[in-house]
């Protein structure tokens, strides 16, 4: 029998954490909680949870900074969804700023734990497929980025996440300019690794060709995108790249998610 999904709940409100630790007991999960900031990163490095569900008080004066923090840790699978908890509602500009630093949402007050459960569960389901497909090959074993089938996977679940809120998906696709071998191409890819953001889907497509989808990025942002890892690149290994960038944007929340193969594709012609 397959054991439950584990949670890693991180609030410092007792009350509050005793009472959603009991709502997603009955919901089937286990649950490993945190009450303190420095035990958050030591629970989820030895537990290494399905999902966490992680307060914004936690983070201090940079609301922020412990979401990154998590989704920076090379322990924490990126495919582990972080969902933020917030007092008060969720704005937009918050939203966004949630989305950049790695979580899969922001909830605010009052909680509705039945839709967070029912959004839990699937994206759950989600990162254990992932863990599943990524014991059969989704990883690209150089650089530890995504190969091609890890970005398609991934970047299908990035672009449902967002359409629901309106935003944008920018893609980017990059090459080196003049070709490269084996071995440059891997160290291509390791520094991808290292100058990529944590809210980024970022793959080995080819054996050179390198893929960048990001969430809450238009076309202006993804121009600044593609520049900043594009001089990265050239600083690091005197590397120049061809890029191409798409970009679409939902009419309305909760639209229809934007086809990531054909923002690929268009990325891809849009080479220079």
């Amino acid at each position: 029998m397959a054991e439950q999904p584990l949670i890693l709940l991180a609030n410092g409100d007792r009350w509050f954490t005793e009472s959603l630790e009991s709502v997603l007991g009955q919901g089937g999960y286990r649950v490993v909680t945190a009450a303190k900031r420095p035990h958050v990163l030591e629970q989820a490095r030895e537990h290494r949870p399905d999902g966490i569900i992680l307060d914004l008080g936690l983070s201090g004066r940079d609301s922020f900074s412990l979401c990154r923090a998590l989704r920076a840790d090379p322990g924490i699978s990126r495919a582990t969804p972080i969902i933020l908890t917030t007092a008060g509602p969720a704005l937009r500009t918050q939203q966004l700023e949630a989305l950049r630093a790695g979580a899969w949402e922001l909830r605010g007050e009052p909680l509705d734990t039945e839709e967070l459960l029912l959004r839990l569960g699937a994206y759950i389901q989600g990162k254990l497929e992932v863990d599943r497909l990524g014991a059969e090959g989704l990883v690209d074993q150089p650089s530890g980025l995504y190969n091609a089938a890890g970005v398609a996977r991934r970047a299908q679940e990035l672009a449902a996440l967002i359409a629901r809120q309106g935003m944008a998906l920018a893609c980017a696709v990059f090459t080196p300019s003049n070709g490269a071998t084996t071995a440059a191409s891997d160290r291509l890819a390791m520094t991808f690794k290292s100058v990529g953001r944590m809210s980024d889907v970022i793959g080995r497509t080819g054996p050179a060709e390198f893929t960048v989808f990001a969430p809450a990025t238009d076309a202006t942002a993804a121009e600044r995108l593609v520049n900043r890892i594009a001089e990265s690149v050239a600083r690091a290994l005197q590397v120049k790249l061809r890029a191409g960038v798409s970009a679409a944007t939902p009419s309305a929340p909760r639209q229809k998610p934007v086809s990531t193969n054909d923002l690929m594709e268009r990325a891809r012609e849009a080479l220079t």
